[in-house]
């Protein structure tokens, strides 16, 4: 039986941020005649120790449930307002923020009236919320102490160094017959020109003597099954299998050269790529008069990106080259030459103080190698130059590792578009979730030097230090929970969940069940919207809660404009928004937006029921393609929302006032230009029928 909910609402001044802007006595009067609400305080600033410590008071003297502050962002204290409730004995999910700061005050400073209405229908919306929450238990996990480390180049050898050095032991497991990664294929290192046989020695003799590692070469990943911080690793290779348990991985699987075969003439010979060149300068100097360099000479779609290695490379080979020869004619030809750090904007002067020819060509006239010369357009002098050549050396990019995909599937971590494992966006991240232990360094991140590849080797072993040390782990999150009186063990659950946290086991008599790992769950809630039982729901944004929401958000009078929702994304359109009042840019005071764990959580039911209850219009914001924090989320949004669109137009129904748009958290211009045009649109189009 559920406990009548007692919600004690808490309306922030915020100094005279909020209050400057909204009348807060009104909106208090107004409050107290909401549904369940026992008690109404207004204060100056409740995130003060004297604020928090009156919410203490207020729950322990009222007997409150359920606690509300309408103030600032949840983005920024929904943490410090949980703790106080659980300080003062209340389970911390039954809280809930209205944002009228961020989302209101600052963003309608010239509308006090229009504010102060948007104000009440946000705390409308947060009661009616609060009001259906249920309180829930923390999910705690014990981290396996031990790590393994994917890959044994520059990075993969630091990483495992550090973290054995830590005490922890290490399985370094390399598909390769030897150690060392591309670094064993250099002659030299930038900028210390140290040679690189000699660097990498050292770091392969530091971990073949380390009692904490144990190296596997010529070895894979075959298997990895488990749960955070508790990962069970099945490896093969060479005749050999073994099986062990981790709580922390770390990915540095490097890169690979890419193969210019089919273009510049390429044949190993005289045209060669700068990592082949790097092995005859290993093996003495090079037999070469008239040479040409042809940097960013990879295919169109690897050119997409850039990194400083390619610069550096050429410049470091090119100067060599002409120390050992100071005679030999050198040109280097570009398309886009970047330069980074004043290293190497000083080899690019000693470059030229040498003699080493600079020749800039444009996209469309690229140097073309023929038999005995490269023609190429001098886009500086205008000429036409025809440069004879001994030697022709094709800087070429690294390109992702083969078998990054297969790694990343079984990781459950995205890769970007050019196969690398991408940056993970440390502010935005779901950083309630237990950590799951497994970091990126090196060049599976992106092409890097040396020196980044061993900054981001320690920085990524510091982290997974920390989390070892850590011995268990705490979440906290809502997650994903069945109600097995209404599965019907279809599997449409399974077949969505990108973290493999659903899976079917036998039930009673001839149905199975879906079991959702906790420990697994992002809390996307996309296995909600995908059951065509709604068997599932996700804690903290029920079916009920979000249609609560929707309907407390259109309560309200209307003043003859029109009314818009906003389903946002908490990573990406909510932080937008959070970000447009921090930044105080304005947007009409007739939307009504409502936070989202992840656009995959859009259910086309909420929607049309937004529609039924008098929206005008509604606007849905989610992260772009190939940024969404839970890998595919964005992708089911789309799919979604156009059959909805479609089946709507069918119905003869506009499909205009439905909008989904892509949004990025730190471009708070493109959420407002997006907001006001698609409300403009829909006051254009007229009130719903």
């Amino acid at each position: 039986m559920e406990t009548e909910a007692k919600i004690g609402v808490f309306i922030c001044d915020c100094g005279t941020e909020i209050a400057g802007f909204i009348e807060t006595e009104a909106l208090v009067d107004r409050v107290r005649d909401l549904p369940h609400v026992t008690l109404v305080q207004r204060g100056l600033y409740h995130c003060s120790k004297k604020g928090q410590k009156r919410i203490r008071q207020a729950i322990a003297e009222q007997g409150l449930n359920r606690v509300v502050v309408a103030g600032c962002t949840p983005r920024t204290h929904e943490p410090l307002f949980r703790a106080t409730c659980e300080a003062a004995g209340l389970n911390g999910s039954l809280f809930e923020m209205a944002n009228i700061r961020e989302q209101c005050a600052w963003v309608h400073a010239a509308e006090r009236e229009g504010a102060t209405a948007k104000a009440l229908d946000l705390v409308r919306m947060a009661v009616a919320k609060a009001a259906l929450l249920e309180a829930r238990d923390k999910v705690e996990a014990t981290v396996t102490p031990a790590a393994l480390v994917i890959g044994a180049g520059t990075a993969g050898l630091t990483a495992a160094l550090t973290l054995a050095n830590g005490g922890f032991p290490v399985k370094l497991v390399e598909r390769e017959r030897e150690v060392g990664g591309l670094v064993r294929k250099l002659h030299t290192l930038y900028p210390t020109m140290q040679r690189a046989e000699e660097f990498i020695s050292e770091r392969i003799k530091a971990v073949q003597s380390n009692p904490n590692i144990e190296v596997l070469t010529q070895t894979q990943i075959l298997d990895l099954s488990g749960s955070a911080s508790n990962y069970h690793v099945t490896v093969g290779g060479n005749g050999h299998r073994a099986a062990f348990d981790v709580g922390a991985i770390i990915v540095a699987t490097g890169a690979q050269p890419s193969h210019p075969n089919g273009l510049f003439r390429y044949d190993g010979r005289r045209v060669i790529t700068q990592l082949e060149l790097e092995s005859k300068l290993k093996a003495g100097p090079v037999d070469a008069q008239h040479i040409v360099m042809i940097h960013g000479a990879g295919r169109e779609e690897e050119r997409l990106y850039s990194s400083s290695v390619y610069c550096m490379t050429v410049l470091k080979n090119a100067i060599l080259l002409k120390e050992m020869k100071p005679e030999a004619c050198i040109s280097i030809l570009f398309g886009d030459l970047q330069s980074f750090g004043e290293w190497c904007e000083d080899e690019i002067v000693r470059a030229r103080q040498r003699g080493i020819k600079f020749i800039h060509f444009g996209p469309e006239s690229k140097p073309v190698v023929k038999g005995d010369v490269v023609e190429v357009h001098d886009l500086l002098s205008g000429a036409d130059l025809s440069l004879p050549y001994d030697l022709v050396v094709l800087s070429t990019p690294l390109v992702a590792s083969d078998g990054a995909s297969t790694l990343a599937s079984m990781l459950h971590i995205p890769l970007d578009d050019y196969g690398f494992f991408p940056d993970v966006h440390v502010r935005l991240r779901p950083r309630n979730y237990i950590d799951p232990g497994i970091y990126i360094c090196g060049n599976a991140h992106y092409p890097a030097d040396t020196n980044e590849s061993l900054f981001q080797a320690y920085s990524a072993a510091s982290k997974a230090l920390h989390h070892l040390s850590v011995g268990v782990v705490t979440s906290e999150a809502p997650v994903a929970v069945v109600d097995e009186r209404l599965c019907t063990g279809c599997g449409t659950c399974v077949e969505t969940c990108a973290f493999q946290a659903i899976s079917l086991e036998k039930g009673e008599g001839v149905l199975s069940m879906s079991r959702i790992a906790p420990l697994l769950c992002k809390g996307c809630g996309n296995c909600v919207t995908a059951c065509p039982s709604k068997a599932i729901a996700l804690q903290s944004a029920t079916d009920r809660q979000l249609l609560a929401q929707i309907g407390a958000a259109l309560a309200g009078p209307q003043d003859g404009k029109p009314r818009v929702l906003g389903l946002l994304c908490q990573w990406s359109g909510y932080a937008a928004a959070d970000l447009a009042g921090a930044r105080r840019l304005q947007y009409p005071s007739n939307v009504r937006l409502i936070r989202g764990g992840c656009s995959a959580r859009f259910d086309p039911h909420h929607i049309l029921w937004a529609f039924l209850n008098g929206a005008d219009g509604v606007f849905l914001g989610a992260c772009e393609p190939g940024e969404c924090h839970y890998v595919l989320g964005n992708q089911y949004a789309e799919s979604r929302i156009n059959g909805l669109q479609e089946m709507l137009t069918a119905a003869g129904f506009d499909a205009r006032r439905l909008q989904l748009a892509w949004l990025k958290p730190d471009e708070p211009e493109d959420f407002v230009t997006a907001i006001t045009a698609f409300t403009a649109s829909i006051e254009k189009l007229g009130p719903m029928a």
